[in-house]
């Protein structure tokens, strides 16, 4: 036993030398899957002057403190928040190799370990600032206590995951009741495993009662999530189930395989057809936790019914992708098993080319993405910074502003949501002069108010009223912003003298 958990200590650390090195190279080139990756720096920020005490409700506060602990001692919020993801995106996959070695053997934990070094949303996102890795971590620790039977230290594993995402326990609580009831003596085995989780429910939710008016934290979110997607556009309830069916079909039979690899989402079908579920194990509580995992991010999909091609999707997909890459390849091997070696040999190449091609190919698509659309956001913020003097205040929204509250500083920023002119030119170039806005940041997209405010700049240029004019000095139609410099209306020309 020794012996074997050697090698499979080996072999983690193996594909973390690898796993490591190609996310620190990310970090330099990536610059975030959108606004959230620099919202975070301003959360952790303000979790820790706030001592603690105060946390979004939205975005449930397990990932924040850690960043917030990280940045007590680091002292930059960027450095924070990147180790902090950083070190949940490696744990989740050293313990997803670990747990692989120890079911299926050291060929599906190293092909498997192989696939998760290069998965796009694992790699990128454990190169950012985002809270999922972290989440992933958990979930993965959860199983590992499971392993060994340990069914307090698990459920403390799924409390945590939930404390880093709401939905978490929708998935965690299933499976921490079946895994306890599987042997005797159930009655206390199921108290170890379900208590960390239900106190951590309900501390929550008094908290959000004290602090924000409501325990029902998830409302907001799943408002907003709903409000966004495409769901108001069905005409009747059939169509509207149609429509979620529709969504959640693609992203089940498209957006999975196209990023884990056909092979290993045919692998993880067949694994989760033959796995033995009336039978006590690891096995079963894995299988179980990823098909939960699974259906609930189909369920976003059903009910939000956001765009199949949405990048929501990916960032909520990275926490399922060491269960479905572990389990996938577990499958594929099975079936390469009963193949004459060297057709075996052949066939499992190709599939993994495959994956490990397609995988590389949407690293490099996301990659792009953020260089051509928040690169530039993240320019502009420290451009304010560097350029325009503290005293000067800024109309803007998005990367930028949360850009510039990441550190402590005496600007003053106004938000879109907060102008309140309701789309009257007049009252808005009032508004300007009134507050002595310098620069304004006009955005394209709805969701951040800009259009519904100032539906008037959206041509760019040069736009006057009033007593203000603003001049279009910057733009980038990718995204879609216009940046504006607001100067006061020159005074009309004298009249000539009469005779």
């Amino acid at each position: 036993m020794s012996t074997q958990r050697a090698r499979t200590g080996l072999l983690v650390a193996g594909v973390l030398a690898l796993a490591l090195p190609w996310r620190l190279f990310l970090q330099r080139r990536f610059f975030g899957w959108e606004e959230s990756d620099y919202g975070n720096l301003a959360m952790i920020r303000g979790v820790l002057e706030g001592g603690f005490r105060h946390f979004d409700m939205n975005h449930m506060p397990g990932y924040y403190a850690l960043g917030a602990l990280a940045l007590a001692v680091v002292g930059d919020p960027v450095v924070a928040a990147r180790l902090v993801t950083l070190t949940g995106g490696l744990v989740a996959v050293g313990l997803a190799v670990a747990l692989a070695a120890r079911l299926w053997g050291p060929t599906v934990a190293l092909l498997a370990g192989l696939i998760l070094v290069v998965q796009p949303e694992l790699a990128l996102y454990s190169s950012s600032s985002l809270r999922e890795p972290v989440y992933a971590a958990w979930l993965l620790a959860l199983l590992a206590a499971l392993s060994r039977e340990r069914l307090a230290l698990a459920g403390v594993f799924g409390a945590l995951a939930f404390l880093v995402r709401m939905d978490g326990a929708l998935a965690v609580a299933p499976v921490l009741a079946v895994h306890a009831l599987g042997r005797g003596p159930r009655a206390p085995r199921l108290l170890a495993a379900l208590l960390p989780l239900g106190i951590a429910v309900v501390a929550w939710a008094t908290y959000t009662r004290v602090d924000h008016g409501t325990a029902m934290f998830w409302g907001h979110s799943v408002a907003v999530n709903v409000e966004t997607g495409l769901g108001e556009e069905a005409v009747s309830r059939l169509d509207w189930l149609r429509n979620g069916v529709g969504v959640s079909l693609r992203l089940g039979a498209w957006l999975m395989p196209w990023r884990v690899g056909w092979g290993t989402w045919l692998g993880l079908l067949l694994t989760l057809a033959t796995t033995p579920w009336r039978r006590h194990g690891l096995h079963r509580s894995w299988a179980l936790l990823t098909l939960l995992l699974t259906g609930v991010w189909l369920g976003i999909g059903l009910v939000g019914q956001h765009s199949p091609d949405h990048n929501l999707y990916w960032k909520w997909l990275c926490p399922i992708v060491p269960s479905w890459v572990a389990l996938g390849v577990a499958g594929m091997v099975r079936v390469l098993r009963t193949l004459p070696r060297p057709v075996a040999v052949v066939v499992g190449a190709v599939l993994l080319v495959q994956g490990l091609g397609a995988n590389l190919v949407e690293t490099r698509r996301q990659v792009d993405r953020s260089v051509a659309w928040y690169k530039p956001q993240l320019e502009l913020g420290r451009w304010f910074e560097a350029q325009v003097p503290a005293d000067r205040p800024l109309l803007v929204d998005g990367i930028p502003a949360v850009w510039i509250d990441r550190n402590p500083h005496e600007r003053r920023l106004h938000s879109w949501f907060d102008v309140p002119t309701g789309g009257d030119p007049q009252a808005f170039a009032r508004w300007l002069a009134d507050e002595r806005i310098a620069w304004v940041l006009w955005f394209v997209e709805d969701w951040t108010q800009a259009p519904i405010v100032a539906p008037f700049l959206a041509a760019g240029g040069v736009w006057t009223s009033g007593p203000v004019t603003l001049t279009e000095t910057a733009r980038e139609d990718g995204y879609g912003w216009i940046l504006f410099r607001v100067d006061p209306t020159p005074a009309p020309d004298a009249p000539a003298a009469l005779p």
